[in-house]
């Protein structure tokens, strides 16, 4: 009986450890707000467009958008990067929902802006 419940400590402790190194990543969500380029058809946040935003002609769109109208996300705003984010890992989101951690924040509001 010991040696099984010894296996089964060991087994948990493996998952547990194995789970910090797995972070799973959030894709840009539907209702964010970005910013279009219809001339090269890309995608780039509020934020990265900056004083460009004046000089060139971007579209206000919602994420949705750009993903139907099957645009790229801009390179120089730091491709697909810029339009995911990390979650916690999935021992921390097990911890998370346990309630020893603060719920992550998450990048976007719920309005669509952004949190940078």
């Amino acid at each position: 009986m010991l040696p099984t419940i010894k296996f089964f400590v060991l087994i948990l402790m493996f998952t547990l450890l194995a789970g910090f190194f797995m972070v799973p990543t959030r894709d840009l969500p539907d209702h964010a707000v970005v910013l279009l380029d219809d001339q090269n058809r890309t995608y780039l946040s509020p934020v990265c467009a900056g004083k460009d935003q004046e000089q060139k002609k971007y579209r206000p769109a919602r994420g949705a958008e750009a993903r139907r109208l099957k645009y790229e996300p801009d390179k120089k705003c730091g491709g697909a990067s810029g339009f995911t984010q990390d979650g916690r890992s999935y021992t921390g989101n097990l911890l998370e929902r346990m309630g020893l951690l603060p719920p992550l924040p998450s990048r976007w509001n719920e309005d669509g802006s952004w949190n940078w």
